[in-house]
């Protein structure tokens, strides 16, 4: 249990990790699906120029300075790290061509020996060490610098603490083309965590400027202004050969651009709504008398579940693993009576449920616990107060486990199903509900320590999912969605693409 305390008190709530660590059909022609419309536009679009928008103040061209996902799109197309995303979200090799472990704490990685700087030197192993060196140094202030620990890299926490220097990171380059990478703990998931933007090197680690950026991924700059850069495919292979970003903060015309990154709610043509790697549920305290009863936690499910609550934020979900992280079994469906399940805990008109449903102050949070409110109370034995509070008050009553029904979630940074269900460990410092199950605490220590095959490891994440269901651990929601202005003309987009990455690389434009 020590060890498993060890391995993920790191791990950071969905709204601190969204702070902290962000952030993440091939081909398929986009005007297929229904919920987009080919714009209006006066002239015919180019094959070769792809327009791309982001709602943003500055261009960010240091990726341990990123905030949001829509910011990396230009860094993405710019640089590249040891892995990266295919158009379906999953994780692939780019610059690490293969790589080696014994025990889970010791890797090497070795690098394509062809891969180049867009100023000709080629891509060494000493980039990426010096690149997380100036990551976790605290003089670099990155709000990405955690992810180091989250990893589990040797020395990572103490030099954040300002325990050690930078130089004792466990990141080494032993030639031009072997990265060597100590751990602190056995994580036999690392290549899958290396596609993370605050990994992306720069040349030499240095902090990049744009009067001299050095790419070393498809495309290089050509032109940048205070709202406008210009790249130019540094291959003649890459169907688009420049591709233009513009800033916006004011609403502008859509049909301008080809893909609008964050587009604001009110742009309503060319939306795709991909999925994230985020839940939203609500999280009960196991310590409240009411909420002990598996009983009362049941049906509190089958009134909310049967509402189809948050259906207009996202896609419907029974689990708090999103839906392409783990292959759904049929629920057997079994008629609930729910006044039956409410007097077998002992509830009754005279002793009914007496709850207060806590939320954060976003609207979305808002009109979903008024969506809960007035499902619950259309039964005279439940009788529920929605409150309110801000997100900094919401955290501490959940890290006080000073509640009883809270708004929650949950984010992963890389497509692994096991970040959901680590914090149902008994053991997890993010176990603020007090749910304990001996099976799936020995479940997850196996997850955690051992080596296993993907079959393995694949049967035991759906053995804890089922048991979590079956306890009612939690009472999901649904899962977020990402919304993206995309145009019809383009080819190369997967509409079940989690990883809220599209390089303009995998594009190309088809026209009628």
């Amino acid at each position: 249990m020590l060890k498993f305390l060890q391995a993920v008190k790191i791990a950071k709530k969905c709204a601190k990790m969204t702070a902290c660590v962000l952030l993440i059909v091939s081909c398929d022609k986009l005007n297929n699906a229904k919920s987009i419309s080919q714009p209006q536009v006066d002239t015919q679009p180019s094959s070769t120029e792809l327009k791309r928008a982001i709602y943003s103040p500055v261009f960010q061209l240091d990726p341990h300075k990123v905030k949001m996902s829509a910011d990396a799109a230009p860094l993405r197309d710019l640089l590249v790290g040891l892995m990266a995303y295919n158009t379906k979200g999953e994780v692939v090799p780019a610059i690490a061509q293969s790589w080696f472990t014994e025990d889970g704490k010791s890797w090497l990685f070795i690098l394509d020996g062809k891969a180049t700087w867009s100023n000709g030197k080629a891509v060494t192993a000493q980039d990426f060490a010096q690149s997380w060196q100036r990551l976790i140094d605290p003089k670099n202030h990155s709000l990405l610098a955690k992810y180091l620990i989250y990893m589990g890299i040797e020395n990572a926490k103490a030099i954040i603490d300002q325990q050690k220097p930078i130089l004792a990171l466990g990141i080494k380059a032993l030639n031009a083309h072997t990265l060597e990478i100590r751990l602190d703990r056995p994580n036999h998931q690392l290549p899958q965590m290396l596609a993370h933007v605050a990994l992306l090197p720069t040349y030499q680690g240095q902090e990049p400027h744009s009067d001299h950026f050095v790419s070393n991924a498809a495309y290089q700059i050509k032109q940048i202004s205070d709202n406008k850069l210009i790249l130019k495919a540094r291959s003649e292979d890459v169907p688009f050969q420049h591709v233009v970003y513009d800033l916006m903060t004011t609403m502008q015309q859509d049909s301008l651009f080809d893909i609008v990154e964050n587009p604001p709610l009110s742009q309503k043509i060319n939306i795709v709504k991909f999925p994230r790697l985020c839940s939203h549920y609500y999280e009960f305290n196991f310590n409240d008398p009411q909420l002990s009863k598996k009983e009362v936690r049941e049906a509190l499910r089958a009134m909310v579940s049967s509402a189809n609550i948050g259906q207009v934020y996202g896609i419907l979900s029974q689990s708090v693993i999103p839906h392409h992280l783990v292959k759904e079994r049929e629920k057997p469906w079994r008629s609930i009576i729910v006044e039956q399940l409410l007097m077998k805990a002992g509830v009754s008109l005279k002793n009914p449920v007496k709850m207060t449903l806590l939320y954060d102050d976003s609207q979305m949070n808002s009109d979903i616990a008024n969506q809960i409110t007035r499902t619950l109370s259309q039964s005279d034995l439940f009788h529920i107060t929605p409150k309110m509070v801000d997100w900094q008050t919401a955290n501490q009553l959940r890290e006080k486990k000073d509640y009883q029904l809270i708004r929650s979630g949950w984010c992963a940074d890389y497509p692994d199903p096991l970040i959901f269900l680590q914090k149902f460990h008994s053991a997890s410092p993010d176990n603020h509900s007090n749910y304990k199950n001996e099976v799936v605490d020995e479940k997850l220590n196996r997850l955690q320590a051992e080596n296993l095959n993907q079959e393995q490891r694949a049967l035991l994440i759906q053995e804890i999912n089922d048991q979590l269901y079956s306890d009612v651990a939690v009472l999901p929601l649904f899962q977020y969605e990402h919304r993206v202005g995309v145009v019809s003309s383009l080819w190369g987009i997967d509409l079940n693409n989690d990883s809220e990455v599209i390089y303009s690389k995998d594009l190309r434009r088809i026209l009628e």
